[in-house]
C-alpha cells in the first residue's frame, strides 16, 4: 500500500466521525434507497424502513411494545407523492425522483418539487413527530396507512378504530396531534408487499388500513404531525439519542434500554445475556456508562441459576457462555477502573458462580479445562453441535481464572496450568486451532481468534495461526466461521444450515484486531481490516451494523440489520485503534 492510501485509511479512521450521515443524488435509484435501513428508538418504540418504503414486517413508522401501529404514510404536496412502497407487482417510487439529499440522524429529506421545497423530518421527541417544512406553497394531503399487530405478523384483515377523546383524535390506540384538518374517510390499501420477507421465504402480503386525511396548505411554514400511544405516560428515560448529532452516540444507543441490552433489531429486540456481555464494552465502557455497566452485572447475577448465567429470561439457561463473557466483560471494567467500589459488592457471588459453573448441568471440569454439551455455545444449531472442550469456551475459562486470581478470589484450579493444558488445542497439520478437543475438530474456524486476542500461544505460531486465518477467512467484513474448504461451508445465508458454517459475524473483528495488536501485525494492516466495516457503518449501514455478511462475495448482509454486538465490537476496535495507532 502506498504512503498516500495509507494516510487515507489512517485520516479515516482516525479522524473525528461525522456528526450525520449525508446522503445525495443516488437516494433517487430505488435499489440504492431500498438497501439502506434507517432506526430510531426511544424506550419501548421504535421507528424503521427503508428509503424506498417498507420492504419488511417489521418495518414501520410507529412500533409500540412489539405492535404495530403506524405503518406508514401516503401523503402528497402538490399532488405529488412522497412515501414510495410496495403494492402488489407494483413499485411506487413516490418522492424518490424529487429528492435532492437525505440525512440522518433524526431522518430528514429534502424533495425540490414544482412549487415548493420540503424538507420532511422523522424523529421522536417523547413521541413520534413528522414534521413539514416548506419554502412556497404545499397543499398537503396526508393519510397515515394502519394496523395493529404483533411486528412478527402479518394481517389481511387490519383492526381500525376511530374516536374523540378529550378532544384528541385516537385511531388504533394512537393519539394524533396537528394543525392539519382531519377529515374521515376510510379507505383500505390492499396487497402491500414486502420484498424481504419474500426472500426469506416468508409470508410477504398484508393489508393497511386508512382511517382518513390530514389536509391544509402550507405558505413558508411548518406543521407537524405528532403520534403518541394513547394512554402510555412518557418520562424522560423513554426519549432516546434518536436526536443526537452524534453518529456513535445514536448508535451506541440503539440497543439500550433501562437496565437491559437489546440483542438488535428488528428479529431480537429482548435482552439475551451473550449478546450482553458482548457488547457491554464497546456500548457502555467506552462511552464513560459505567453505573449502567454496573446495573446490568447486577441484575444477571440476581437471575443466575446457580453457576450459570441465565441467556434469555426466564427459562433458558442452556448458554455456556454467557457466564463466561460476563466474566471477560468484567474484566474489560477492572482495566478501565481498576479501583472501583463495585467489585468488592459482588466479590462472593463471582466465587461462587466460578465454582458451580463446573458443576453445571451443561459444563463439567475435564482435567484442567472444561467441557461442554452440544449446542451450547455461541454457535447454537444442530448444525454446529461442538461438544466436548470448544477452543473459544476455554480461552475465556482461562480469562474468568485468571481475573479471579487477579481479584484475589478462590478458583476450581490454576489458570497457569490451564493455559499449559490449552497448548492441546494447536494443530500442527493445520498450523492453527483445533476448534474443538474430544472430540477434535480441525475445522478451520473463527473461534479460535478468541485465544489468540488474548494471547494464549507463543509468537510465532500466533504468527501462524493469523496467517491462516487471513487466507482461509478473512473477508472485507471481518472473519468467516468456517473455511470455504470445508464441506459443510455456505458461502451465502440459508438459514441455520449456514449460520455458523460460513457467515461473517462482525462482532469478531474485534478479537481480531486484538490479536493482530498482540501478535505485531504492522498498522498499515490492522487499518485495512477494520476500514470496510467502518465505511459500511456510515454509508450503507445507515449507522448501524448487521448480525452477519455473506461469506463470499459480494458479502451482502444479512440477519438483523442491527445488532448490538456487531455496534459494540466496533466501538471497542475503533477506540482501541485510536489508542494505539492514532495518538502517534
Amino acid at each position: 500500500m502506498s504512503d498516500l492510501n495509507s494516510g487515507h485509511l489512517q485520516s479515516d479512521i482516525c479522524g473525528h466521525p461525522p456528526r450525520i450521515i449525508r446522503y445525495g443524488r443516488e437516494m433517487q435509484c430505488p435499489n440504492v434507497a431500498e438497501s439502506r435501513e434507517f432506526l430510531m428508538v426511544s424506550g419501548d418504540m421504535y421507528c424503521s424502513s427503508s428509503f424506498a418504503g417498507n420492504t419488511r414486517r417489521y418495518h414501520g413508522l410507529l412500533i409500540s411494545k412489539g405492535t404495530l401501529l403506524l405503518s406508514g404514510l401516503h401523503d402528497e404536496v402538490n399532488g405529488i407523492r412522497l412515501s414510495g412502497g410496495w403494492w402488489g407487482d407494483t413499485f411506487l417510487p413516490g418522492g424518490l425522483p424529487w429528492i435532492i439529499n437525505t440525512i440522518v440522524y433524526p431522518v430528514r429529506q429534502l424533495f425540490s418539487i414544482p412549487g415548493a421545497r420540503i424538507i420532511r423530518s422523522i424523529f421522536f421527541d417523547g413521541g413520534l413527530v413528522i414534521r413539514y417544512e416548506v419554502n412556497g406553497t404545499a397543499s398537503l394531503l396526508i393519510r397515515p396507512l394502519m394496523t395493529k399487530r404483533p411486528v412478527r405478523e402479518l394481517s389481511r384483515d387490519p383492526e381500525l378504530h376511530i374516536s374523540e377523546e378529550k378532544e384528541e383524535l385516537v385511531i388504533n390506540g394512537c393519539t394524533f396531534s396537528t394543525p392539519l384538518k382531519f377529515t374521515e374517510d376510510i379507505q383500505w390499501y390492499l396487497n402491500a408487499f414486502y420484498p424481504r420477507e419474500s426472500e426469506r421465504g416468508y409470508d410477504a402480503w398484508e393489508d393497511l388500513a386508512s382511517p382518513g386525511f390530514f389536509s391544509g396548505i402550507v405558505t413558508n411554514g411548518v406543521v407537524d404531525i405528532r403520534v403518541t400511544p394513547h394512554g402510555i405516560l412518557l418520562f424522560p428515560d423513554d426519549i432516546s439519542d434518536s436526536n443526537s448529532d452524534d453518529i456513535l452516540i445514536h448508535a451506541s444507543r440503539l440497543c439500550i434500554s433501562g437496565k437491559e441490552i437489546r440483542a438488535g433489531y428488528h428479529h431480537y429486540t429482548e435482552s439475551r445475556g451473550r449478546d450482553t456481555f458482548i457488547s457491554l464494552p464497546g456500548l457502555l465502557l467506552e462511552t464513560g456508562k459505567f453505573r449502567e455497566a454496573e446495573e446490568i452485572f447486577r441484575w444477571h447475577l440476581a437471575h443466575r441459576k446457580g453457576g450459570i448465567l441465565v441467556n434469555r429470561y426466564p427459562d433458558s439457561s442452556l448458554s455456556v457462555d454467557t457466564t463466561l463473557w460476563y466474566f471477560w466483560a468484567l474484566f474489560q471494567y477492572v482495566q478501565k477502573l481498576p479501583g472501583s467500589p463495585f467489585i468488592a459488592t459482588i466479590r462472593n457471588d463471582i466465587e461462587e458462580i466460578l465454582h458451580l459453573f463446573i458443576k453445571s448441568d451443561v459444563v463439567s471440569l475435564s482435567g484442567n479445562l472444561v467441557s461442554v454439551q452440544k449446542m451450547s455455545t455461541w454457535m447454537d444449531t444442530q448444525y454446529t453441535p461442538r461438544n466436548g472442550k470448544p477452543v473459544e469456551i476455554n480461552a475465556l475459562w482461562i480469562l474468568a481464572l485468571e481475573l479471579a486470581e487477579y481479584l484475589k478470589i478462590s478458583s476450581p484450579v490454576s489458570s497457569q496450568d490451564a493455559r499449559r493444558e490449552f497448548a492441546l488445542f494447536w494443530n500442527e497439520t493445520t498450523g492453527c486451532f483445533y476448534d474443538c478437543l474430544d472430540p477434535n475438530d480441525s475445522s478451520v474456524r473463527s473461534n479460535q481468534v478468541i485465544p489468540l486476542a488474548f494471547g494464549l500461544v507463543p509468537f510465532d505460531e500466533g504468527r501462524k495461526a493469523l496467517s491462516v486465518i487471513k487466507e482461509k477467512l478473512l473477508t472485507p467484513y471481518g472473519l468467516r466461521t468456517l473455511s470455504p474448504d470445508s464441506a459443510d461451508y455456505h458461502g451465502y445465508y440459508n438459514g441455520d444450515i449456514s449460520y455458523h458454517n460460513g457467515m461473517v459475524w462482525p462482532w469478531q473483528t474485534g478479537f481480531y484486531i486484538d490479536a493482530l495488536f498482540h501478535y505485531g501485525e504492522n498498522q498499515e494492516e490492522i487499518l485495512k481490516v477494520v476500514q470496510p466495516l467502518w465505511t459500511y457503518f456510515l454509508c450503507d449501514g445507515v449507522g448501524m451494523l448487521p448480525e452477519l455478511f455473506d461469506g463470499d462475495a459480494p458479502h451482502k448482509p444479512a440477519g438483523a440489520i442491527c445488532q448490538s454486538f456487531s455496534i459494540g465490537e466496533m466501538m471497542r476496535s475503533k477506540n482501541l485503534i485510536l489508542n494505539r495507532i492514532c495518538k502517534y
